[in-house]
Formats: C-alpha cells, sequence, structure tokens
C-alpha cells in the first residue's frame, strides 16, 4: 500500500515538474518578444516627455544605475537619467527623468531645468501606481503646468507646504512627491555645472 501511494507522488511530482516547465517556457517566450517592444515605447514616452519640458537638443549623460538625490527636506529621490541640452549650440539647460515615491509607488518625472536656473516644465512619464482619479491625475497638463517657471533652487513645494504648488484634490502626497522630485532633479543639474 505504502509503494503505491509513494508511486502516485513521485508521477504527481513528475506532472507539477512538466507544467511548470511548460509555464516558463511559454513566459520566457512572451518575454522575448514583447521586450524590444517595450523598450521602443519607453523611449519614445521619453522623447516626447523631454520635447514637453525643452525645446532643444539633447545629450545623454551618464547616470549610475541606483543614483539618489537628497532634497533639502531629506528625501531620497531616484535620478533615472539625465541630459545635457542645447539649442543653436548654446547651453540650454539639463533635463533630469527622476522618479520619486508617491502613494502607490514612483511617479516617472521628466524636469526641465533652464540655464537661468528656472523650471522649464515637467512632464509625467508615468504615474501607473498612483490612485486612478487622484494621483493619477498628476499627468494633466493643468497640474503639470504649475511648475514652469519655478525656480530651480530646491523650494518647490504644494501650498500646505508653504509653496505655490496647487496639490491634486485628495492626492496631497502624490502632489509631494512630484514637488520633491522637482527640487532633486534641480539639484542634480546644479551638481552637473
Amino acid at each position: 500500500m505504502a509503494g503505491k501511494q509513494k508511486n502516485e507522488f513521485v508521477q504527481l511530482g513528475g506532472v507539477l515538474c512538466a507544467i511548470t516547465l511548460v509555464v516558463a517556457l511559454c513566459l520566457g517566450a512572451v518575454n522575448a518578444i514583447t521586450v524590444e517592444p517595450i523598450a521602443k515605447q519607453n523611449q519614445i514616452k521619453t522623447e516626447n516627455a523631454l520635447a514637453q519640458v525643452m525645446d532643444a537638443d539633447s545629450e545623454p549623460i551618464e547616470v549610475a544605475e541606483g543614483t539618489t538625490v537628497k532634497t533639502d527636506k531629506g528625501t531620497d529621490v531616484e535620478i533615472v537619467s539625465a541630459y545635457k541640452m542645447t539649442k543653436d549650440g548654446q547651453d540650454a539647460g539639463y533635463c533630469v527623468e527622476v522618479a520619486p515615491t508617491g502613494f502607490g509607488g514612483g511617479v516617472d518625472t521628466m524636469v526641465g531645468i533652464s540655464a537661468d536656473g528656472t523650471i522649464t516644465g515637467i512632464s509625467i512619464i508615468s504615474a501607473s501606481s498612483e490612485t486612478p482619479g487622484l494621483g493619477a491625475n498628476s499627468t494633466k497638463p493643468e497640474f503639470q503646468d504649475q511648475f514652469a517657471g519655478q525656480p530651480a533652487d530646491g523650494t518647490v513645494a504644494v501650498e500646505k507646504d508653504g509653496g505655490s504648488i496647487v496639490a491634486l484634490t485628495g492626492a496631497t502626497i502624490t502632489s509631494r512627491a512630484v514637488s520633491e522630485g522637482v527640487n532633486a532633479a534641480a539639484k542634480f543639474a546644479a551638481e552637473q555645472g
């Protein structure tokens, strides 16, 4: 009797291993098929964000993976990528992609900083982890347009914190995160020059 049960367990184990192998191969195939289109889409999003925040030519700056900047409020913000911007051969400033942590996770944001020390604009590349109808509203122009013209000196803040940025209704955490992301981008840009 015990030998029969042992044999059934071995058969069940073999079936589970076969199923696991097939599923793993399918996942690998799907990944191989989708990795390139996803990379292209991300590149397009980045190029669109650069064009939105600063009308200039970009040259990538090498940023080591895991690079963070600590803002004046003590928040560590990840620097995803950075670009030296030029227009007609002249220094136009920097564009810095940051990923501050919002309510639901990272809020991937491109920030333009002009050579004269002002924010030229921001573009939320992805806020998919934020609450729909609340933090996800950070992608709307009404919110993003508030940052253009702000000083790139680390003082960007929502009104509740003494700044001039009107927080998204019901999404103060996301609004604060974007503001801190802008401050981190400005600090990173200042360290480049």
